[in-house]
């Protein structure tokens, strides 16, 4: 698996001292993080809101409880 924070920090060590390009690289990562989890829950209102299934209530909790997983700002 690519380390993708180790490659964003040595990215950004050009310009910045070691500790603000780990803080930077962090930063950037749990950002695009909280943004993806959005992106889900957004597509699993869509979904949820045109389907008639019968799970459509457990598969909307499912795909939430999905994004949860990958968003940092949910303890």
């Amino acid at each position: 698996m690519v380390n993708v924070e180790a490659i964003l920090i040595g990215l950004l060590s050009a310009a910045h001292t070691p500790e603000q390009a780990t803080h930077a690289a962090r930063t950037v990562l749990r950002d695009h993080a909280h943004q993806l989890a959005e992106q889900q829950r957004a597509v699993a209102q869509t979904r949820h809101d045109r389907s008639y299934s019968d799970n459509r209530v457990f598969e909307l909790k499912g795909s939430r409880d999905a994004a949860d997983l990958i968003d940092p700002k949910v303890p």
